[in-house]
């Protein structure tokens, strides 16, 4: 068990979703999307809309924290829950901000105004 996250995109029309991108026990993520996107909490396996200008900010959060690491904990600090993974700003952190950043520039790439992009976790 643990934390699994999800970003999927629907096209109004289709059958189905599509998965985009996927972290496991990226705490520090979730906490962004909570902050982000929600009120300030996000239930269990409930989707929550996003939009590209949110995936521009995260892409761009990520981008600070790996240029100045010191603001980690300010920026991009990671978040407590059960089994929500690691608490240390260790290489881990820092590799899933680089994967967090290349996943979000190739969605940017791929998907247009027509789809509609959602954040789940599942925990």
């Amino acid at each position: 068990m643990g934390l699994d996250m999800y970003l999927t995109k629907n096209r109004p029309g289709t059958d189905g979703c599509e998965l985009l991108a996927y972290w496991r026990k990226a705490n520090h993520v979730h906490g962004w999307f909570e902050r982000n996107t929600s009120d300030g909490y996000i239930e269990n396996c409930e989707l929550y809309p996003v939009c590209r200008g949110d995936l521009v900010c995260l892409m761009s959060d990520c981008r600070k924290v790996l240029d100045d690491p010191g603001c980690a904990a300010r920026v991009m600090p990671r978040e407590d829950g059960f089994f929500f993974g690691a608490q240390a700003f260790d290489a881990d952190y820092f590799d899933s901000l680089d994967e967090t950043v290349e996943m979000v520039r190739h969605i940017l790439e791929e998907v247009d105004e027509r789809d509609e992009l959602f954040y789940h976790a599942w925990w």
